[in-house]
């Protein structure tokens, strides 16, 4: 049985104006009607005008500028959104994490500079080995500030992601987490962790999380084997495009 879909108003206007972009019919940095114009054709109130208005520009598609109205802004699909879950190397499998260490330790002067350390402050430390098919394909060490009176519980990390390692040992939620990818040879530490010789290429993922009130909550590397690892990204205004099929 076929069942019949009512959006909400707004949603339509979004997607009706969405439409004639697509179509040609507004070219980008037209300006499209006002929202007096919008409400009277679409029997709308302007403030559900506004609300389809601020959806066309979290899709990408408009941009205001005050004073003058909104104008069709042109794509861009030169940023891209990219996916990183190091726990997805493993690919799920039983087993596919291996943790090697859980210390605390006096950072280097590179680390310390990376979790913005006080003098005197210690860092946790916590190292796995990532597995693929029963092979190493990633070496992973992940850096955390040092808080007494909260342990880390080695159960509760070993198969977590990042940001949520970080939630178990801080009690902080990151709301940014920062990634760079990078491709590196080597050293004797990642060689023979993941069986490869010394100056072997790797692709290294970094990242560094941070807690709503801008404090640096977590630092890291993930020295991954090129044969096991491949890392994917997607136009961002694709994704855009999407939030208008989301009803």
């Amino acid at each position: 049985m076929a069942v019949n879909i009512v959006r909400p108003l707004y949603y339509q206007i979004a997607y009706g104006l969405s439409n004639k972009i697509k179509n040609g019919e507004f070219k980008p940095g037209d300006l499209i009607p006002s929202e007096t114009q919008l409400s009277a054709e679409y029997g709308a109130s302007k403030m559900t005008v506004r609300q389809g208005l601020t959806l066309l520009s979290d899709a990408g598609y408009l941009k205001t500028v005050p004073g003058k109205g909104n104008y069709v802004d042109w794509p861009r699909y030169d940023i891209f959104t990219v996916r990183f879950n190091e726990m997805e190397i493993t690919g799920g499998a039983p087993g596919g994490v291996k943790l090697l260490e859980v210390n605390m330790e006096d950072p280097t002067p590179e680390i310390r500079q990376h979790l913005n350390l006080l003098p005197g402050g210690k860092t946790v430390v916590v190292k796995r080995l990532l597995y693929t098919e029963g092979n190493p394909s990633a070496y992973d060490v992940k850096y955390l500030p040092y808080e007494k009176g909260k342990p880390v519980v080695e159960r509760e990390i070993q198969n977590v992601p990042f940001p949520e390692m970080v939630a178990k040992h801080g009690e902080l939620f990151s709301v940014k987490n920062e990634v760079s990818i990078s491709a590196a040879a080597a050293n004797q530490e990642c060689a023979q962790k993941l069986g490869v010789e010394p100056s072997s290429p790797l692709l290294v993922v970094e990242q560094k999380l941070y807690s709503a009130d801008h404090k640096v909550i977590g630092w890291g590397k993930t020295f991954c084997h090129c044969d096991y690892f491949r890392l994917e990204a997607i136009s961002s205004q694709y994704q855009r495009n999407q939030v208008l099929h989301k009803f």
